[in-house]
């Protein structure tokens, strides 16, 4: 069967980028003439009515008028063209309005995961999908729970590839994929636990992978996160504090500097910059923004560093490191400080002169362009549409910097969707300024995050199983140290 009503033909569609000529993989949707997606068969399948596809590949169609639309990533234009009811083959350009990977930025999906699919059915997606999205890297990862790891395919893959390099082989020269470790604790199958972080770049897995009964269906809640992540550490690694402020432990490790990175809605739209980012901002820590989707590729969602030739996984990951990164889901922004790029350190022993010159563009109308001192609004520069229909917006703002604090710019919130149909996002990691040695601190985050620790602390007194009285030590000294920590960067401060 067909699944269309009537007779159906082959489609041959071949896709080219418009700059080199070459084929490339991209995603496609077709419409009848009532503007109603069709389903494409024996191709992935995404969101919002498009698919995957390698160029030259055959679709079955059905015999009718119908419009294609073509689209790669999110630095390219929406194509389209009118397919007539005997049309056997089209070509579809992929246009450019930005081209990141030439200006020297490598994009990077931190987290994910693939479930139901054969090996096989992994494998194609992982040479596709990626590719057809326009990343440049993609961290591929394990992870488990009982019963559900069964179907985890992407399990075995890493598996391999830490053993026989499987992830290499499925790497092209535009797309390398490489393997990590979702580290996780939970109460209750879902519930939120000690907390969840990506272990990248390690040398092999880290166990265990997943603590406690609520994932594991056995056991108990041994030991913190913590732990795994300084075994990353040691051996290497980078670790991403995932899901936004979902876990306890998120706090208390981001105070003892064994976080490198923050991930935010990877797995969803839930969370905001506040939460996530700001309020350790607010305290003087340095956080590098970071993102993924984690299963499946449902969003375009990724990171921006700055890197030029092959991707090199662990220079990647110095750049997230330094924090000179940017996350996106559409508008593409450019920022600098003084011409200094996202994660610089701007030192002085008396009050600074800023001058920040920023951009962003995007396919979709984004709003606006914001520039954001400590947490706040400072400047906006509305959207306009240009000749080709991309959504523009440009800022330059010179500010006297009398206090410690930062300065990121980002695309207004909630402002809209992309193809996908997913709420757009977009943000810089910031630079600091340091005023005569002294960061930025605020009191009242401070107090708002020591009240959250001892919160933390009491959901693991009143949840957590532990078969050891050095088992219950282990973890619950994770947020006493983390308290006591905060708790005197608040007195030095008033001390001040």
């Amino acid at each position: 069967s067909t699944g269309f009503a009537g007779e159906s033909r082959m489609l041959t569609v071949t896709i080219q980028d418009s700059a080199t000529k070459e084929p490339v993989p991209a995603l496609i949707r077709v419409t009848d003439s009532e503007g109603r997606p069709l389903v494409l068969n024996g191709l992935f399948k995404r969101q919002n009515g498009w698919f995957s596809i390698a160029s030259g590949t055959a679709v079955e169609l059905p015999r009718q008028p119908l419009t294609l639309e073509g689209v790669r990533g999110i630095e390219s234009l929406i194509a389209r063209e009118s397919i007539t009811a005997n049309q056997m083959d089209v070509k579809i350009q992929i246009v450019r309005f930005a081209n990141l990977r030439e200006e020297g930025w490598q994009a990077g999906n931190t987290h994910l995961h693939l479930n139901r699919l054969s090996r096989t059915e992994a494998e194609n997606y992982l040479r596709l999908v990626p590719d057809s999205d326009g990343l440049d890297l993609v961290y591929l990862s394990h992870l488990r729970r009982i019963p559900d790891e069964s179907s985890y395919v992407s399990n075995a893959i890493v598996e391999d590839d830490w053993s026989g390099r499987a992830l290499e082989k499925l790497s092209t020269n535009r797309v390398l994929l490489r393997p990590g470790e979702e580290h996780r604790h939970n109460f209750g199958r879902g519930g939120e636990g000690f907390g969840h972080v990506m272990l990248l770049e390690i040398p092999g897995m880290i166990r265990p992978v997943s603590i406690g009964p609520g994932i594991m269906r056995s056991g108990s809640d041994s030991q913190p996160v913590r732990k795994g992540m300084k075994e990353a550490i040691e051996a290497g690694g980078t670790v991403v504090w995932c899901h936004n402020t979902f876990g306890f432990e998120d706090i208390p490790n981001w105070l003892a500097g064994t976080i490198h990175a923050q991930n935010i809605f990877d797995g969803g739209s839930r969370g905001t910059y506040d939460e996530s980012f700001y309020r350790y901002l607010n305290l003087g820590l340095h956080v590098p923004f970071s993102t993924g989707t984690d299963w499946f590729i449902d969003d375009f969602s990724r990171v921006y560093v700055p890197g030029t030739g092959s991707v090199v996984s662990k220079k990647w990951l110095s750049q997230l490191r330094q924090g000179r990164s940017m996350i996106t889901n559409g508008p593409l922004l450019r920022f600098h400080a003084n011409g200094r790029p996202a994660g610089h350190v701007f030192a002085s022993d008396g009050s600074l002169q800023i001058t920040v010159a920023a951009s962003g563009a995007g396919r979709d109308d984004f709003g606006a362009l914001q520039l954001i001192w400590n947490g706040a609004v400072y400047a906006t520069a509305k959207t306009t549409r240009d000749h080709q229909g991309v959504f523009q917006a440009e800022l330059k703002e010179t500010l006297t910097v009398e206090e410690p604090g930062w300065l990121a710019v980002r695309a207004q919130p909630m402002s809209g969707n992309n193809a996908f149909g997913k709420p757009l996002f977009a943000h810089m990691s910031p630079v600091y300024m340091e005023i005569n040695g002294k960061r930025v601190f605020k009191p009242e985050t401070a107090i708002e995050l020591i009240t959250a620790m001892e919160e933390g602390l009491q959901a693991v007194r009143e949840k957590a199983v532990f078969a050891t009285s050095d088992e219950d030590e282990s973890v619950v000294r994770v947020y006493r140290d983390g308290i006591k920590r905060l708790r005197a960067m608040l007195k030095e401060h008033e001390a001040r």
